[in-house]
């Protein structure tokens, strides 16, 4: 978790230094992503701290959690559709992922709390979806800063961006040049 939080922070930082020069549609698209990102880190450090401090002598700690889970399901559909700028495109496919991974853990969780006897075999597939959804978070997080995230179940392909980039822009005393770079996609395999 800590390492989502560093790269996502580090992200926020960036992006915000980087939007706060001008007024262009893309820079405030970058902003508003940068906010929607500060804000979903926000949610997850808090829905962590929160899980952390229950107390499992506590006769509504279940239900506790199933609502903190609740709402990190929210929190993560609401990541899947947020619009991503053009040069994070390749978190997208994460993003949709983690959502679908954290609604799974979520129902699972349901299942495993609210039967009869706890299910610990739903538990136990629900940490797995629940973990797979953070996994992507972080590399997400990993592409945000443009690193790229090290595992064998992770692909990388590189695609050519040809745009004109605000950053670009701003380092050449505003002329608009056409600058050819790579992007970086992160595929879960």
């Amino acid at each position: 978790m800590r390492h989502v939080n560093k790269y996502l922070i580090a992200t926020i930082t960036t992006v915000m230094c980087l939007t706060a020069c001008g007024h262009t549609t893309e820079e405030k698209e970058l902003a508003d992503f940068s906010t929607s990102i500060s804000n979903f880190t926000a949610t997850i450090q808090d829905a962590n701290q929160q899980i952390n401090e229950l107390d499992v002598d506590d006769a509504e700690a279940s239900d506790k959690l199933l609502s903190i889970l609740d709402n990190l399901d929210t929190e993560f559909k609401n990541l899947a559709e947020l619009p991503v700028p053009e040069q994070y495109q390749s978190i997208e496919t994460l993003a949709d992922e983690a959502s679908e991974n954290m609604t799974n853990a979520v129902s699972y969780f349901h299942s495993a709390y609210e039967s009869e006897e706890f299910n610990e075999q739903d538990a136990d597939v629900a940490y797995q979806y629940y973990t797979r959804a953070m996994t992507r978070v972080e590399y997400i997080g990993y592409v945000l800063v443009g690193e790229i995230p090290e595992n064998d179940h992770v692909t990388v392909q590189e695609q050519e961006l040809n745009d004109n980039r605000f950053i670009d822009k701003l380092l050449d005393n505003g002329e608009e040049t056409s600058v050819e770079e790579t992007t970086t996609a992160v595929i879960m395999e």
